[in-house]
């Protein structure tokens, strides 16, 4: 009850913000920046009330102030009557809306019920792309559910701060604290939030261009990218697998749109970064709300309307670090080009968009303070130059694996814009080139892969521009479909397979003694107990216990800057019955779980262990010593 009260709260609290913009919508847009605004909204209203206050007090608190706050924003654009913007075409143009955005929604829905942790026979399920990053958002969850008050320790590196991006967990955390289980507590809050995602998508391209079809394209063109080297890999594959299209089809075996082994890494974006990569979840839609909301500041005509509009946006960026840091990057650059183009056009304008961005950075510099300061490490940002690109490889042949046709593209498309006529649009795309040319130089973490992140955001304006070629073409020459279908096809195809394997696969996250470790951990030990274990990342001891463990996955330490080397050493002693060390006895382990099933390298000999440590619990799969104090 508590639960559906939360999520309630947040879309009246979406919908009075909404109103209270009177700003002329699509209907579909209006939905859709409600559940933005809300979610998102809510989220930091709770967060809020939390740091002071413990969930008793503070969830109610949260839940009194949105419904508050919705119904007077609610009341205060009462004087302004609602205006639905007409699709451009007249209501033929719905069906289209409808064959271009809702199967993708349905699709989506489809993929989330089956990858957010989903409940079945033996366990529980987080499929394909999303085994192994939902190790870290359900120990996040977890361990935020499953407290009384609000942590803010990073429970894979027990004794830190938690600076990673963390509130659409801390939502769904929640969410599990008032009674939703895992699963729909993940659940709902993905497809609310990727619904909304495609459909801010086609109404921005409406804004800017006016045109459905070009939205269309541009939607699909955007969600289906991927490498331009997996569509010969995928040939190769079907060609030497001897199976007819269909049955290979029926069971695509590797995902094409990344490919390690060819340092290849233009992943697509449902399959490897919304499935599994979930503040992404908030840093897209909130960025394309901002988007939104520049481009009616731009055709806004009244002066009041303008700075609702600008100081709206400035709210939402501001709030985004602690969020998606990437997206308030993009959203940043995005505002910045916004400023230089009306410094431009009107100085007076530009003053105005510069008080925006300084409300901006002024809500966002506490977070970026943490964030760099919490555990005295930074980001570890470094010079990486032509992103990923391996010592001895071409930096042209890197970029044709991995981008192809969008490549050229990409790099090309300030030409078009020069022209008289679409001028204009030069503000949604050379800041981002600039971004794009910023990420072939410098890492903004340890892991140059993350970079991706930005690049999909060139990308995406890239693309919502090629939408509106496509169809010009098409206006002035029919015939040109003979040449743009099969460059369509070459650009989606990757991506296309990759989302089609996503369907495809069913993997095992937790088994059912892993469901038992967990609620024997739960019942047995306190929320602030401190777990030795070996670095799985769907350690059940983390992710369905919610308990803080020393050595958390090493790749996630490495790319978050934690230096892991002492954990990891840790581990190993206590694995060889040495716990009474310092080197151990530093990060105030209570318990050792180990795993019939460890790896070799952990060089774990349980029947030896039961003779150093008293055993507390064990089952077919986990025994659970007792370390010495």
């Amino acid at each position: 009850m508590m639960a559906a009260l939360m999520l309630v709260a947040a879309l009246v609290l979406g919908a009075g913000l909404v109103r209270w913009l009177r700003l002329p919508l699509y209907w579909f847009e209006a939905a859709a920046l409600a559940v933005v605004a809300g979610l998102f909204g809510w989220t930091w209203l709770a967060f809020g009330a939390a740091l002071i206050l413990p969930y008793s007090l503070s969830l109610p608190l949260a839940i009194a102030a949105a419904l508050g706050l919705g119904g007077g924003l609610w009341w205060r654009g009462r004087r302004s009557p609602l205006h639905w913007r007409p699709l451009p075409g007249g209501r033929a143009r719905w069906l289209i809306w409808a064959v271009g955005s809702l199967p993708l929604t349905g699709g989506l829905a489809w993929l989330a019920w089956g990858h957010d942790l989903l409940a079945v026979a033996g366990g529980v399920q987080a499929s394909g792309s999303t085994w192994a990053d939902f190790g870290l958002h359900a120990s996040l969850i977890s361990h935020a559910a499953l407290a009384n008050q609000l942590p803010l320790d990073m429970p894979l590196a027990a004794g830190t701060h938690l600076t990673y991006p963390f509130l659409i967990d801390l939502l769904s955390a929640l969410l599990v604290h008032g009674g939703w289980s895992l699963h729909a507590a993940v659940f709902w809050p993905t497809i609310l939030l990727m619904a909304a995602i495609v459909q801010l998508l086609v109404a921005l391209s409406l804004r800017l261009f006016g045109w459905l079809s070009a939205a269309v394209i541009s939607l699909w063109l955007i969600l289906l990218n991927g490498s331009a080297a997996g569509l010969d890999a995928a040939w190769s594959d079907w060609r030497t697998s001897g199976l007819s299209l269909g049955t290979w089809l029926s069971a695509v075996p590797r995902n094409y749109s990344g490919l390690d082994a060819l340092n290849v890494h233009f992943n697509n974006f449902i399959a490897d970064i919304l499935l599994p990569q979930r503040p992404f979840l908030f840093g897209l839609s909130v960025f394309l709300v901002t988007a939104l909301l520049v481009q009616a500041t731009r055709t806004a005509i009244e002066p009041a309307d303008r700075r609702r509009y600008q100081l709206t946006a400035a709210g939402l960026v501001g709030l985004l670090p602690l969020a998606h840091a990437h997206s308030f990057i993009a959203a940043m650059v995005l505002l910045a080009g916004a400023t230089v183009e009306a410094a431009y056009h009107n100085r007076a304008e530009a003053r105005r968009w510069l008080t925006a961005i300084g409300l901006t950075l002024l809500i966002a510099a506490p977070q970026l303070i943490w964030q760099q300061l919490a555990n005295n490490l930074g980001t570890g940002g470094h010079l990486a130059l032509g992103w990923m690109v391996q010592p001895g490889d071409s930096i042209w042949a890197f970029w044709w694996r991995n981008f192809g046709l969008a490549g050229p593209y990409l790099i090309a498309l300030p030409a078009l814009l020069f022209r008289p006529a679409w001028r204009r649009y030069l503000v949604w795309y050379l800041p981002f080139l600039v971004l794009l040319i910023i990420t072939q130089i410098y890492s903004f973490q340890p892991y140059e892969y993350d970079n991706l992140k930005l690049i999909l955001y060139a990308y995406l304006m890239g693309m919502l521009l090629a939408g509106l070629v496509i169809v010009q073409l098409m206006r002035r020459w029919l015939g040109t479909l003979i040449m743009i279908i099969p460059v369509v096809l070459v650009l989606i195809t990757p991506g296309t397979l990759a989302v089609t394997r996503e369907f495809q696969l069913h993997d095992q996250f937790a088994s059912t003694a892993d469901l038992a470790l967990a609620a024997w951990v739960r019942s047995h030990t306190p929320t602030s107990a401190v777990f030795l274990t070996t670095d799985q990342p769907n350690h059940p001891i983390a992710t369905l216990a919610g308990r803080s463990i020393v050595l958390g996955y090493r790749g996630w330490l490495y790319n978050y800057h934690l230096p892991y080397q002492s954990r990891q050493a840790a581990v190993e002693a206590a694995l060889q019955g040495q716990a009474a060390t310092p080197l151990v006895r530093q990060f105030h382990a209570s318990y050792l779980a180990v795993s019939n099933y460890e790896p070799v390298e952990w060089r774990a000999d349980p029947a030896r262990l039961d003779t150093e440590y008293p055993v507390l619990y064990r089952n077919d799969s986990w025994t659970v010593y007792r370390l010495p104090r």
